[in-house]
């Protein structure tokens, strides 16, 4: 009872609050696996509000038989029946159920990027204005696995981390926001990392359960061409279907000039897709105070607590784009051996900990408390009633 309730508040967030569902809006639902009680869930919130629910649910391993056999024209058809599909929505709930994580490791390598490269095209071609969609994972047996923990004890950390008060969440984050649009330039100091950049007249946006669920990051955009140094990111990241380590990138005048990983011709590779590919696309700084270990899934990683990423490829602030979007991750608790980000010449933060006293309240601990506490700022509908336990 009490999990069916939990998963009634993620679906009226999504409708609500990442989506913000208008009446007579269209949202396109794309679920993969099986995740049938959060899709159903989610219907209905929309329902409520008044939007027009549309559904594809497809499973991986129907996918992974489709690529296996997909020729350039099959895909080019898929594009662009995909488009099609899209051009008539004002919103997409991307809903990630994973049975197995690794039901599409034997397709081909070609025709993985040719598809991958595909997705990324269709997803910078809505945007758009007005148009709204959210990333969401579902909490899978595998997931739960992948972080080293039972099925009921993943499911209970996942609704923590996930359905939060994101309204909350924003306003405490708006001091950091402030910062940053303040500031001209950012260096970095880990281990194996000393790297300087400038945001001069750029500005960051808030990242609070819009976009992605999970949440909690200000992102943004850098001057193209004045990263120097080098950076060594600590937390192993997954992309194209493969978990690099070690990951280390060295700079000059904003390009990539090495790259160090666990495979160093596949990371050169992906750094050659485009030309785009060697520069970076976003600074971020994430802030969940609910995660502070990875789960080498990006979607949770890269909105840890004390973590940074630093984003190859995207687009860039002079505009330019490239198909690769790799948002790896770099934390600074001190369990993962620390760090700091000095703002202007200004230690900012150091140990994932900021040292501003305007923003204390973002520190892990003090905005765990926070965004734990049912306080009066809750919206209604998120209130849980008085028949439902709450999960936090």
């Amino acid at each position: 009872m009490q999990k069916d309730s939990r998963i009634d508040k993620m679906a009226r967030i999504i409708a609500r609050h990442a989506l913000s569902v208008k009446p007579g809006e269209k949202v396109l639902i794309e679920a993969t696996d099986d995740c049938d009680a959060l899709i159903i869930a989610v219907i209905r919130s929309v329902n409520e509000v008044g939007g027009i629910p549309i559904v594809q649910h497809e499973s991986l391993p129907v996918r992974r038989a489709w690529l296996m056999g997909a020729t350039e024209g099959h895909l080019q058809t898929w594009y662009e029946s995909s488009l099609s599909i899209r051009g008539d929505i004002q919103c997409l709930l991307s809903l990630r159920g994973q049975d197995n994580r690794s039901e599409l490791a034997d397709v081909p390598a070609e025709t993985m990027r040719r598809y991958n490269n595909l997705t990324i095209k269709l997803g910078q071609a809505m945007r758009r204005p007005g148009f709204r969609k959210t990333v969401i994972r579902y909490p899978s047996k595998s997931l739960a696995q992948q972080c080293g923990m039972s099925t009921e004890a993943f499911a209970d950390h996942f609704y923590r981390v996930c359905a939060m008060n994101f309204q909350r969440l924003h306003r405490e984050m708006e001091p950091l926001k402030n910062a940053i649009d303040q500031a001209e330039e950012v260096r970095i100091v880990a281990p194996g990392t000393d790297l300087s950049f400038s945001i001069r007249d750029l500005q960051c946006s808030i990242s609070a359960g819009t976009w992605n669920i999970p949440d909690g990051e200000t992102a943004m955009q850098i001057v193209r061409d004045s990263v120097e140094g080098h950076i060594t990111y600590n937390v192993p990241s997954s992309y194209q279907g493969y978990v690099f380590h070690g990951i280390r990138l060295t700079f000059s005048r904003g390009k990539i000039v090495n790259a160090e990983a666990n495979d160093k011709p596949r990371i050169e590779a992906i750094l050659d897709s485009d030309e785009g590919a060697r520069y970076i696309g976003e600074f971020a700084v994430g802030v969940n105070p609910f995660l502070r270990r990875h789960m080498i899934d990006t979607l949770f990683d890269e909105k840890m607590a004390g973590s940074l990423h630093f984003t190859p490829g995207g687009t860039a602030a002079d505009g330019t784009r490239s198909l690769v979007h790799w948002d790896i991750v770099q934390s600074h608790l001190k369990h993962y051996g620390g760090g700091e980000i000095s703002l202007d010449g200004r230690l900012w933060r150091k140990d994932g900990e900021f040292v501003d006293e305007h923003m204390q309240g973002l520190n892990p601990d003090n905005l765990l408390q926070t965004l734990e506490s049912l306080d009066s700022d809750y919206p209604d509908w998120l209130k849980p009633s008085v028949t439902e336990v709450s999960p936090l």
